[in-house]
């Protein structure tokens, strides 16, 4: 039995996104082309801009792709009653799971869009509720995670801090110079009590 018309073209439009996800991580942006994209996803250039009207759409929609994966990635990474655990080794599995995510190839590619996105004015107005929807599931998360954090107003604060933190030292890790990832994680693992200790004890 053949799909509703609505349902295959949902699934072409998940095909493309993946193939597009696939070649920007694999090839960086300038190999995700949508020439290679069509080819990836086994369907033509035209096939692709009937689902998706710019290259600017694609990309954006991938990125939401890829971020997804990661939130995913950081719960995959979690023990499944960590938020049982005493504070400072939630702490310990959280910045551990966090920093992978921030090591890995996925997040490389989003970061490279978003320098992009800089000098280009109509794919950072795209971006932009992409990345209020991810920074939403960063806190839902956060919030599963130290669910004694609910009742803190400054909450929100604290996680931005040691996420941007993370982040922050992510991207300057992309370069070639190698680093002690053990060393990052105890700075973070301090950083990270460390705020969340002080933010609990007011």
């Amino acid at each position: 039995m053949r799909l509703p018309i609505q349902s295959r073209a949902l699934a072409t439009r998940v095909r493309i996104v993946e193939a597009s996800a696939q070649r920007l991580v694999e090839a960086g942006l300038a190999g995700a082309g949508t020439p290679a994209v069509a080819q990836g996803a086994g369907m033509s250039q035209g096939a692709v801009f009937k689902h998706f009207p710019t290259k600017t759409h694609l990309l954006a929609e991938t990125v939401a792709h890829l971020l997804r994966g990661l939130v995913i990635a950081f719960k995959t990474g979690l023990p499944g009653d960590a938020s049982h655990a005493p504070l400072e080794a939630r702490v310990e599995v959280g910045v551990a799971s966090l920093w992978r995510v921030f090591r890995s190839d996925e997040l490389r590619a989003v970061f490279e869009v978003y320098v992009v996105a800089r000098t280009d004015p109509a794919l950072e107005a795209l971006l932009e509720p992409v990345l209020a929807a991810h920074r939403a599931r960063i806190h839902e998360e956060a919030q599963a995670l130290f669910p004694e954090l609910a009742s803190h107003a400054d909450s929100s604060l604290v996680i931005d801090a040691v996420v941007y933190a993370m982040q922050g030292a992510a991207v300057g890790l992309f370069g070639p110079a190698l680093r002690d990832d053990a060393q990052n994680l105890a700075f973070f693992r301090r950083l990270a009590l460390r705020e969340l200790a002080h933010l609990l004890s007011q």
